[in-house]
């Protein structure tokens, strides 16, 4: 069984729960569960768009200014709930370690500088920076960047999307599927602490 030497966390729904950046409301929550409908969203991800131009199209969709949705953003963003005892477990640093997400330019300018993340992780590989959502690529790009000659199988995904897991999985990488906060307690209380056994879940 390979060595796992570095560890690639997803962020949203996996650190914390990926909702605050629309919780203030039924109309908030209404527009965050169908905000890529129209592909806007994914272009977003993507770095096609910056944050004021989305904001741009949700000041039509919701009648509001843009200037608004902007501030409304970045208010939510100094307010997320993180998972407690993952993102413990995220802080303590077991190994070298990267958060690999899927997620615009505002997780960069504001979230990022906000949790402290630079403190908390070696690398911070973004979708929007490196223009795919394809996280067997970018999880890739992670480890290049973390200076670490090993093959996928050295690297453990964890991740709350199964799709990602069994994509990274597919291309011979190690892979735990995050449930939840309590599950995920319970799996490092039976030993998986050792990065190794993380494989085995």
């Amino acid at each position: 069984m390979p060595r796992i030497e570095c560890l690639l966390w997803d962020f949203g729904d996996t650190l914390c729960d990926e909702r605050f950046i629309w919780s203030s409301g039924p109309e908030w929550m209404e527009i965050y569960e169908t905000f890529d409908n129209d592909g806007i969203g994914a272009k977003w991800n993507l770095g096609e768009i910056d944050t004021n131009r989305f904001a741009e199209h949700l000041s039509q969709r919701m009648n509001k200014p843009a200037a608004s949705i902007v501030a409304h953003m970045h208010e939510c963003c100094q307010q997320i709930q993180f998972f407690e005892r993952t993102y413990t477990f995220f802080k303590s640093r077991h190994l070298p370690q990267a958060i690999v997400t899927v997620n615009p330019d505002i997780f960069s300018e504001i979230i990022v500088p906000t949790c402290n993340f630079q403190n908390d992780c070696d690398v911070i590989v973004t979708s929007w920076e490196e223009q795919t959502d394809d996280k067997r690529i970018l999880n890739r790009i992670a480890i290049e960047r973390l200076g670490l000659c090993c093959e996928n199988s050295a690297a453990l995904l964890i991740d709350n999307k199964k799709t990602n897991v069994d994509g990274w999985l597919g291309v011979g990488g190690a892979g735990y599927h995050f449930v939840d906060d309590e599950q995920f307690a319970r799996d490092v209380a039976n030993g998986v602490d050792q990065m190794a056994e993380f494989t085995h879940l």
